[in-house]
């Protein structure tokens, strides 16, 4: 892949960190002040040959967006570009669903869900001419030219940015792009994306001091330095490389901006700090962790809390979740109830041969957090100290709590009570021994959950429902 050059840093030497390391898609991301926007039109002006530039706002919104995107679409509607605009008109109705783009008596022409009636360009929406001029214009851009796109969430709905710009990606699959972007959620929830680092400019000698950070999680000082961005936050478990938190999230709630924090203790602090500074920066926060094996009183204590706890015990068992399962089975032409009652049929059975293990499992959690709470009194000497630990078995009650919890998953079991079971059973490896992945066609259980977040960042009523399911687990 051909390298880019980019601008010397604060010491005055070439960064040789992206050129060893060539990646297609760069994100440039920095506060106000850092001079992000010069370094943009620095990589322009050393990559003359090969640069491109696409902005919304000189090209231009709103105003001299009609005449400059007119233009783009009559090249787009000519014979010899049939090819390009029939990209176009697919990832335009990928991006609004329920539209159609035409040629009409020789000019484009456009309905959407407010009518049947075909419109012009001049009446679409600020956002619907943002996202028209953002494809004509990469569309039209040369072979392997190198795309410098400025502010690529301008005036677009959260839930359009992320469908648009991969289905651009994917279609020019010959060039590079360079985004500059205020956006955190587009900035962090694009892992496979290298982001530079802008942290200042040196007007003196036009230098910059920045970072690479390749496939990362953004370093909190520039996700804060961001937050300008006014989305809501979503803190989460995991990171951006390893964990499925951030994939899922990112596109079941793509109204926030997602940070994962990587413990849930983390996620909940955090949550709780934001809400105690909300007066100063107006940000509305939240936190979402795994049910784990909380009870309904601990679980309630969170959501009150801003903290969201879905109706599984794990966000793996998100994916066993019956409308995820029979939403993806529809997707992949398989029979609903048939997979559905497999993959019941095996959770349930390896529920049952773990019974006495999760019941276990449960009453340690609980155990953990009544000796928490009960030893957190004041004691006035060692003595009553020591007194008070002999008598938290008595207190405690293990062996009642234990014979409670493997009564009542007994129960789930013989009643078949697979909600139920779902919502307490911890165990991973379950995920990859329910043969869901199998039962739908998929080599393994990684494809298996790219394939729903991948099935929900293409727009219609799958994509919908698949949100809409997992959605409803967390309320």
């Amino acid at each position: 892949m051909k390298t880019i050059n980019l601008p010397p840093d604060s010491s005055g030497e070439q960064s040789l960190q992206s050129i060893r390391r060539p990646a297609r898609l760069y994100t440039l991301l920095g506060g106000n002040g850092s001079g992000k926007s010069l370094f943009m039109h620095e990589i322009a002006r050393l990559n003359k040959a090969d640069s491109y530039y696409v902005s919304a706002v000189t090209g231009g919104m709103p105003g001299k967006v009609t005449g400059s995107l007119t233009q783009l679409m009559t090249v787009l509607s000519l014979a010899e570009e049939e090819v390009r605009f029939n990209s176009l008109k697919s990832i335009w109705e990928d991006t609004f669903p329920g539209n159609k783009i035409n040629i009409i008596d020789g000019k484009v022409r456009i309905s959407n869900r407010s009518g049947k009636d075909y419109i012009g360009i001049r009446n679409l929406s600020r956002g619907e001419k943002a996202a028209l001029y953002y494809i004509a214009s990469t569309l039209l851009a040369p072979e392997h030219a190198l795309i410098l796109v400025d502010s690529p969430t301008l005036f677009l709905h959260p839930t359009a940015v992320g469908i648009l710009w991969d289905r651009i990606e994917r279609i020019r699959t010959d060039c590079r792009f360079v985004y500059d972007t205020y956006d955190a959620n587009f900035a962090s929830g694009q892992s496979r994306r290298t982001a530079i680092w802008i942290k200042d400019y040196n007007a003196a000698d036009h230098s910059w001091r920045y970072q690479i950070i390749a496939d990362g999680e953004l370093p909190d000082e520039i996700f804060l330095q961001m937050m300008g961005s006014r989305h809501p936050i979503l803190f989460t478990e995991g990171d951006v490389s390893h964990s499925i938190d951030m994939r899922l999230y990112s596109v079941v709630f793509p109204e926030f901006t997602v940070k994962p924090l990587g413990s849930c203790d983390k996620v909940i602090e955090s949550t709780r700090s934001m809400q105690s500074l909300r007066t100063m920066h107006r940000i509305e926060s939240y936190g979402l962790v795994d049910r784990d094996r909380r009870s309904d009183q601990e679980v309630e204590y969170l959501r009150a809390k801003n903290i969201l706890v879905p109706e599984v015990a794990e966000i793996e068992n998100i994916f066993l979740s019956p409308g995820v399962v029979e939403t993806m089975a529809e997707i992949r032409n398989r029979n609903p109830k048939k997979v559905m009652k497999a993959v019941r049929q095996e959770v349930i059975h390896k529920f049952e041969q773990m019974l006495e293990n999760q019941a276990l499992q449960h009453t340690r959690h609980r155990m953990k957090r009544d000796v928490e709470r009960k030893i957190d009194a004041r004691f006035t000497c060692i003595t009553a100290l020591e007194l008070h630990i002999k008598s938290l078995i008595k207190k405690l009650k293990p062996r009642e709590t234990y014979d409670h919890l493997l009564a009542e998953f007994k129960k789930m079991a013989r009643g078949g009570d697979y909600d139920g079971i779902l919502r307490v059973f911890n165990h991973k490896p379950m995920f990859t021994g329910s043969s869901v992945a199998k039962l739908l066609g998929f080599s393994n259980i990684d494809e298996y959950v790219t394939g729903v977040i991948s099935a929900m960042k293409h727009p219609g009523e799958n994509a919908e429902r698949l949100r809409s399911e997992i959605r409803r687990l967390f309320t």
